[in-house]
């Protein structure tokens, strides 16, 4: 569709866009994966001891059965600390798709309140919030047109004010020129208050 923000071919370099937003992320999955070890290792310990200590009992000693769920939740914990790791970096690549979008958002809205209405949010097909993107694309596109409507007008309503002061400088004045042009400043302006009247501020 036009109006969807363009997706460019290109690969982020930097992962760490927004440091803050993204540890806070991986922080979060790490938790969720230590807590899903602690209870994997706890229903693991239950299910042995509970249900089957009775029938294990006559094989193995109560010792011996202890040390065997004990062995198993230690390897349960050491896989859990060696694919941290990696749980890690699946955290970075899987956030940065969610911070690059919101620091080409923080970037862009910073430069529109300075006044720059010529860029636009441009994200990768991968990202996320290009929903968002668009609707910001969208209500920037629209604000620059409006400007450049009013923009239009106003350099015809300077255009009629310069002629307005050529007819007040005349030794010999003409009242209805001087009247007809008042007029057509009054119609010029019109459309740019209508414009702005748009807008709730």
């Amino acid at each position: 569709m036009a109006n969807e923000t363009a997706r460019p071919k290109f690969k982020r370099t930097q992962y760490l866009v927004q440091k803050k937003f993204q540890l806070k992320y991986v922080g979060l999955i790490l938790a969720l994966t230590f807590l899903t070890a602690v209870l994997c290792s706890y229903v693991v310990y239950y299910t042995m001891m509970i249900n089957l200590g009775e029938k294990l009992a006559s094989v193995y000693p109560q010792g011996r059965l202890v040390s065997i769920v004990k062995i198993v939740n230690f390897r349960i914990c050491l896989s859990v600390l060696l694919i941290s790791p990696f749980m890690a970096l699946i955290g970075i690549l899987l956030s940065h798709k969610i911070a690059g979008p919101i620091f080409r958002m923080e970037t862009f809205l910073k430069n529109m309140t300075a006044g720059d209405l010529t860029s636009r949010i441009t994200l990768r097909s991968g990202d996320e919030l290009i929903s968002l993107a668009d609707g910001i694309n969208n209500a920037a596109g629209a604000l620059r047109a409006s400007f450049q409507r009013q923009r239009s007008q106003m350099d015809k309503v300077l255009a009629e004010l310069n002629s307005l002061k050529d007819l007040a400088r005349e030794k010999h004045q003409d009242p209805s020129r001087i009247s007809s042009t008042a007029d057509r400043v009054d119609d010029e302006l019109r459309p740019i208050i209508a414009e702005l009247d748009k807008y709730k501020l």
